[in-house]
């Protein structure tokens, strides 16, 4: 019951697009929740869209990822939805790169009807109860995250900006 409180008290902060409150001293999440730029993605699991649990670095095994996170319900994530779209495209072809929204506090089937209706061009992946996130200290959407072939966050960000992409093209060692 604690457990689901909390998970409803975060989902609340979330669409209020308030940062959460510090965890206490001796909280177990302490440690989650000061993660930071260097350290490596959290094992956390995620959903895809065709309903298989697994762990985001399995996802983008050992390439380049820019990771967005998002909520279908996020004005300013819509925004940027279509930069996303186009990055995407950009490195369709390319081996070593990912571009992949990470949807929060969403149900699978939500963010698949989203996805297509609004023709989202780039992996998604869901963390329904926000467990990525947590591990991340990730309050706020939308956000973005740089990660590396090792796996490893280079880079955290709120909205997709020239920081994270001149991030992401510094990851993958060139220009894009």
């Amino acid at each position: 019951m604690r457990t689901r409180l909390a998970v409803l008290a975060v989902h609340a902060l979330v669409a209020a697009g308030c940062a959460a409150p510090p965890p206490a001293p001796n909280s177990p999440s302490l440690a989650k929740e000061t993660s930071t730029t260097g350290a490596l993605l959290p094992t956390a699991m995620v959903t895809t869209l065709a309903g298989e649990r697994t762990e985001l670095g399995r996802v983008i095994e050992g390439r380049v990822a820019l990771v967005s996170f998002w909520a279908t319900w996020c004005d300013s994530c819509m925004k940027e939805q279509g930069a996303l779209n186009r990055l995407a495209k950009r490195t369709a072809g390319r081996p070593d790169a990912l571009v992949i929204g990470v949807a929060v506090g969403e149900t699978p089937k939500t963010v698949d009807a989203f996805a297509r209706t609004h023709d989202l061009a780039f992996t998604q992946v869901v963390d329904e109860e926000f467990l990525l996130a947590d591990a991340l200290g990730q309050r706020r959407v939308p956000a973005t995250l740089v990660v590396d072939r090792s796996g490893r966050v280079v880079y955290r960000g709120e909205a997709l900006d020239e920081g994270s992409l001149a991030a992401f093209r510094k990851a993958l060692g060139d220009a894009l």
